[in-house]
């Protein structure tokens, strides 16, 4: 059966082609070795960095937040529910850890922006 995906690996954004022929998987359209790597993860094995946010204990506001790297695709329905009890207290400056060992690859969460006492966020470049 054949895909098409689009590679965001480089600035080349290439319309790759795959076609599973038994156990392998044979990629075209790519203008670079990252392509062929890319397919192969994607259809095997795919993998997000996870965004969301979270609540600010005692406040409406949430504050956004990341991992620090890529999570199974298949994990991040389950990471996002554990995240919707996770609370976290004021001040918070960007890049600051908030929960570390998460999930199958122990991942941590990290904070994207800003949260000062007025929760006034600044969102990281």
């Amino acid at each position: 059966m054949m895909n098409e995906m689009i590679c965001f690996l480089c600035p080349n954004s290439c319309l790759l082609e795959t076609v599973a022929e038994g156990t392998e998987i044979k990629v075209s359209g790519n203008l670079c070795t990252k392509g062929q790597e890319f397919a192969q993860k994607e259809l095997t094995d795919p993998e997000r960095v996870l965004t969301t946010t979270v609540r600010v204990r005692n406040r409406r506001e949430l504050l956004s937040v990341r991992s620090d790297r890529p999570v199974k695709k298949a994990e991040l329905s389950e990471l996002v529910q554990k995240l919707k009890s996770f609370e976290v207290d004021l001040p918070i400056q960007i890049g600051q850890v908030l929960i570390s060992g998460m999930g199958l690859n122990k991942v941590s969460i990290i904070a994207t922006s800003d949260g000062d006492s007025k929760l006034n966020t600044k969102f990281a470049q």
